[in-house]
């Protein structure tokens, strides 16, 4: 049996979607105030549905039991529901989830995760650096996942390009070469990391196929809706001020994360993707897909001129 925490998710809800496919057995744990339509996606994707909160450690001991293995995607950042917090949800809670499955007798726990040392120190970053270290001395044969920007979010309208304004924001001069990924792509290392020897006791990078700038990605879309993007940079010094003023958890995590792209992120990472066998996603097919769902047909960049 395996446990999916955080099964709700995009991330979660496609790893469910994979094991189940595979013929594995899934325990999807969802909270009692998980959306109903939500929940019915996992039961039909063939889950058996445990509600938990990792902010209730009693409630954990339930679904764990009889597990072999957990994959945690739990973080408050999109979905936060009262009582939730960095500290709480993704920090303490996860350390909780870890002790319940090592009680249960999982022998096995990965958890996605990301490089903090670009990202300014935020309570997000904070919160899963102390995960890490839990979970290295828990005794369980882990698998740390450093994902790198999803394509669905920062290739989104709310944190680089709205198609609809034709406009696109830069962070930083924007030529760091970054690895986007897919969150179809993070599901895939996650489920392969349950059974692959390189994911023993081990912290894995994973991004995507290609390494772009975010000045590259804006010409992605425009050759992919066949318009020209008004680019909007926002300087390092900018987000700098806000990582530093900002007051409110929330607002100094995204501060934090956006300085983090400025900076590269992870620029540089060499993902082992000759051990992870799979068909990626590449940046320029996650947006000219996009702009096909759109009603766009693309046009070529001197059509642009």
């Amino acid at each position: 049996m395996i446990l999916v925490a955080g099964a709700t998710g995009v991330l979660g809800s496609e790893i469910v979607r994979r094991l189940t496919a595979r013929g594995e057995k899934v325990r999807a744990m969802v909270r009692v105030t998980s959306a109903p339509e939500k929940v019915d996606r996992l039961k039909a994707l063939g889950a058996e549905i445990v509600r938990a909160d990792v902010k209730e450690p009693a409630t954990l001991q339930a679904a764990c039991a009889g597990t072999d293995a957990v994959i945690s995607t739990i973080t408050t950042i999109l979905t936060s529901q009262p009582g939730d917090s960095f500290e709480a949800t993704d920090g303490e809670g996860t350390k909780s989830l870890i002790d319940a499955a090592k009680k249960a007798g999982a022998s096995k726990f990965v958890f996605v995760s990301f490089d903090t040392t670009k990202a300014g120190d935020n309570p997000l970053t904070k919160a899963k650096r102390e995960v890490e270290e839990h979970l290295k001395q828990s005794g369980l044969d882990y698998t740390i996942l450093h994902s790198t920007l999803f394509c669905e979010s920062w290739l989104g309208s709310m944190l680089f390009a709205d198609p609809v304004a034709c406009t696109a924001k830069v962070y930083g001069k924007g030529t760091e070469k970054l690895r986007y990924v897919a969150v179809a792509d993070v599901a895939e290392f996650a489920v392969q990391s349950l059974t692959n020897p390189i994911a023993h006791n081990a912290t894995i990078p994973i991004g995507g196929p290609d390494e772009i700038s975010q000045r590259d990605a804006v010409r992605l879309f425009e050759e992919a809706y066949g318009k020209k993007f008004s680019v909007i940079e926002v300087p390092e010094a900018a987000l700098e001020a806000q990582w530093s003023s900002a007051q409110n958890p929330f607002d100094k995590t995204f501060a934090g994360l956006m300085l983090g792209v400025a900076r590269g992120f992870d620029s540089g990472m060499q993902p082992p993707f000759d051990k992870f066998p799979m068909q990626m996603t590449c940046p320029r097919d996650f947006v000219k897909k996009q702009a096909r769902a759109a009603g766009y047909s693309g046009a070529s960049v001197h059509e642009l001129r």
